[in-house]
């Protein structure tokens, strides 16, 4: 029963993706045929080339997403592990205080803050400019929440055993406590590539221009108003975008498998 069960999910989570494919090989006329066409009836590449050529420049489109993608992504592998110790094993006035203010961070949606940033980033002349979307991005207290619970679970014995031995705490954090939590690290490294590579909402607010649009915007703009683009195109360019979301997960899915198999068995 569970193996019928999670094959039925499985088939419900890779349909959408068959029939995107499917429909990029195929004219645009017939893209809402129904019964619709899960396998390739025509293997018609011109969608690709149109897609590709077509007045929207994916291809600068995808370059400006892994720009930024990769741009968070180093600066949260980077910060977040370091307050994500420092509220775990560091002793300093206001700890608990400060991290249950940040923690309050998560419950704010993005639309509350997002007139403050934007009225920030015109300040700085920042707008239509890929630095509004690495800047802000790169930390976040869901990845500072995620580090603090991993190194809560280190043995206290190991950090005291360290400063016994003379190590200062940034050489505690870095070549004992860092170490392990790579797997930790690398997981928050790919959740936030994927979620920066798939996110619309602030690219939609801060990004105006075509050169500088990230590749949600750029599928959006294929589409055009009501939905009248070619549907085709916009299938292929599509699935040029999730390649390289998809091998970033093929790639990393060791780590992520690792670091839950690391969370989930203590001592």
């Amino acid at each position: 029963m569970s193996v019928a069960l999670l094959v039925i999910g499985a088939v419900g989570m890779i349909a959408p993706f068959l029939w995107m494919f499917t429909t990029s090989l195929r004219d645009a006329s017939h893209a809402y045929d129904l019964p619709p066409q899960w396998l390739p009836t025509e293997w018609d590449w011109s969608n690709y080339a149109g897609a590709v050529s077509g007045p929207v420049p994916i291809l600068r489109n995808m370059l400006n997403s892994a720009v930024i993608a990769i741009a968070v992504s180093v600066g949260m592998i980077i910060t977040a592990p370091m307050a994500g110790y420092a509220f775990a094993k560091l002793q300093f006035p206001g700890r608990n205080s400060i991290f249950v203010g940040l923690l309050s961070s998560l419950m704010v949606p993005a639309q509350v803050t997002i007139i403050p940033l934007f009225l920030l980033m015109r300040t700085f002349g920042l707008l239509d400019n890929p630095l509004s979307l690495i800047l802000p991005g790169i930390t976040g207290a869901l990845g500072v929440f995620l580090l603090r619970q991993f190194f809560l679970g280190l043995p206290q014995e190991i950090i005291d055993a360290a400063r016994m031995d003379g190590a200062t705490a940034w050489q505690t954090y870095r070549l004992i406590a860092l170490p392990l939590a790579k797997n930790a690290v690398s997981t928050l490294g790919v959740i936030t590539f994927l979620g920066s590579w798939n996110a619309y909402f602030a690219p939609s607010i801060f990004l105006n221009s075509t050169d500088t649009a990230t590749l949600p915007l750029g599928l959006v703009l294929m589409l055009g108003p009501y939905g009248a683009g070619n549907v085709a195109q916009v299938m292929a360019a599509t699935t040029i975008a999730i390649a390289p979301a998809l091998i970033v997960f093929l790639v990393a899915q060791r780590w992520i498998i690792a670091s839950l198999t690391q969370s989930a068995v203590k001592g």
